[in-house]
């Protein structure tokens, strides 16, 4: 860090023009494409998105896997005459604590959650009716015949913190489940995705994802077959935990495909911007409600073999033209060095994925139809081609050093201080001393603090500058910083 004991070296530094470059290409995520999103599921995302204040991505997550929950029980998706398969979607959603993901989920997951508790009710009554029926038949002694049927297991769909094993469990029940979680860390920080597990469990999920079958035997509960369960997964994770699963798995996940099935996202923080407001009305929320609600009213129907039956949705003549031609594009793309290369996992599941999220889109925003149409398939490529450069943006970012991260931590902790005291209408007074005192907890002690302004400072982003009769020194943000993060 230069150390400019000269005041009128200071001064001349003070004033001298600005020379700020990036820290890294690209390392912004572009606006989330909410546009693309079709009717009540577009206006309930920009109501919940505007009140909560969470990161736009984060919000159209946890809706479209709402979307996903409520119609993978009647309805799946086919890509041509032999491709067909679940319409079930995956999402991960990577973001500090405190992005407001549980707020966000609980509007969204509300009409399940009633959904599960009028199953619960209604299976009480069951119950009750059987233990009648039993005692009667048993003070009868069995003459009124056989002895009455005992209800089947209550439909149940949230599976939260399941473990792989009691996921499995859930399944032999009933072969529908929505793993919703705003703690995904107990997900990929559990004991079941320790050494002896990991293998076992990602591949599980795998097979999932793709609808069945699941066979296994273990001595004491017998052998599980299950074969096209349709299971919903929306996940957020905190960067931390995401890294250290990936570093201890020794890139096993990425290796066998598990993160391939998910739709990515590492949205920018909105946490020091979102002052209070009023709940407004949210017709499209509540639109987006009654529209769950109708869809979970039938229940998983099963052939003779215990097998989930759907109505298959397929694709019209113009929605068929544009599927193919974005599984083309992303084909091309994953060859060489060019935009895919660095995640062909994910972009060999794009195709596949974007007629998944077409027929959520379709079932859920058109009440009659068995066709995809061409623009409803068009919304749905728009919206995977963000998740395909969400997925390059991270795989990229991974590569970043420590110093680096510890860069960016500070600076948008400097920027944060900038607009408080601008809301205060107070002058921005930042010192080196200030930061060792209250910068970013991370960051304190040792000499991380003065490495990130020396990055910082090298690349034009802050100037560092002495204070006439102080041993301190002065801390100026670039404007171009400013405007960035405005």
């Amino acid at each position: 860090m230069a150390d400019l004991s000269d005041e009128g070296s200071a001064e001349a530094m003070r004033s001298a023009p600005w020379h700020t470059k990036p820290l890294r290409h690209d390392d912004r995520p572009d606006d989330y494409p909410a546009g693309r999103l079709p009717g009540i599921i577009g206006d309930a995302v920009r109501e919940v998105a505007d009140y909560v204040q969470a990161p736009v991505a984060l919000v159209a997550g946890s809706a479209l896997s709402v979307v996903s929950a409520a119609i993978q029980t009647q309805f799946s998706v086919s890509r041509d005459a032999r491709m067909h398969g679940p319409a079930t979607l995956y999402f991960l959603t990577v973001a500090e604590s405190g992005e407001r993901k549980s707020t966000v989920d609980g509007f969204f997951m509300k009409p399940i959650r009633d959904w599960e508790s009028r199953q619960r009710r209604e299976a009480e009554r069951l119950e009750a009716e059987y233990k009648q029926a039993w005692e009667a038949w048993e003070r009868e002694q069995g003459e009124k015949g056989e002895p009455p049927e005992r209800p089947g297991p209550t439909p149940k769909m949230l599976r939260i913190d399941d473990t792989p094993e009691a996921l499995v469990r859930h399944l032999t029940n009933y072969p529908i489940a929505a793993v919703i979680s705003a703690e995904a860390g107990v997900i990929f920080g559990g004991h079941a995705m320790n050494a002896d597990n990991v293998q076992r469990n990602l591949g599980q999920a795998n097979s999932l994802w793709d609808g069945g079958p699941i066979i296994e035997g273990r001595i004491g509960r017998g052998e599980v077959n299950i074969e096209n369960a349709h299971v919903t997964m929306g996940l957020m994770v905190q960067p931390a935990v995401l890294q250290n699963f990936v570093a201890k798995t020794n890139g096993l996940a990425r290796g066998i495909g598990y993160f391939a099935r998910f739709l990515f996202c590492h949205p920018e923080t909105t946490q020091g911007t979102r002052f209070y407001k009023e709940p407004p009305p949210m017709p499209g929320l509540d639109a987006f409600h009654q529209r769950v609600t109708l869809l979970l009213r039938s229940p998983a129907a099963k052939d003779e073999l215990g097998r989930l039956i759907t109505t298959r949705i397929a694709f019209d003549a113009g929605a068929q033209d544009v599927w193919e031609a974005f599984y083309n594009e992303v084909e091309e793309l994953i060859g060489g060095d060019r935009e895919y290369s660095s995640i062909r996992g994910e972009a060999s599941k794009a195709a596949e994925n974007a007629a998944r999220l077409a027929c959520c889109l379709h079932v859920f925003t058109k009440m009659h139809g068995h066709h995809i149409e061409a623009h409803t398939m068009d919304q749905a490529c728009a919206l995977m081609r963000w998740y395909l450069d969400e997925a390059v943006r991270f795989e990229r970012s991974a590569d970043i050093t420590e110093e680096m991260r510890n860069a960016e931590l500070l600076e948008y902790w400097l920027v944060q201080k900038w607009k408080g005291a601008k809301r205060a209408r107070q002058v921005f007074d930042m010192t080196v001393n200030i930061i060792r005192q209250k910068g970013p907890n991370q960051l304190r002690g040792g000499k991380r603090i003065d490495a990130a302004l020396q990055l910082l400072g090298e690349h034009g982003r802050v100037r560092v500058l002495p204070i006439l009769n102080s041993k301190s020194k002065q801390v100026i943000i670039a404007p171009k910083v400013i405007e960035e993060y405005s």
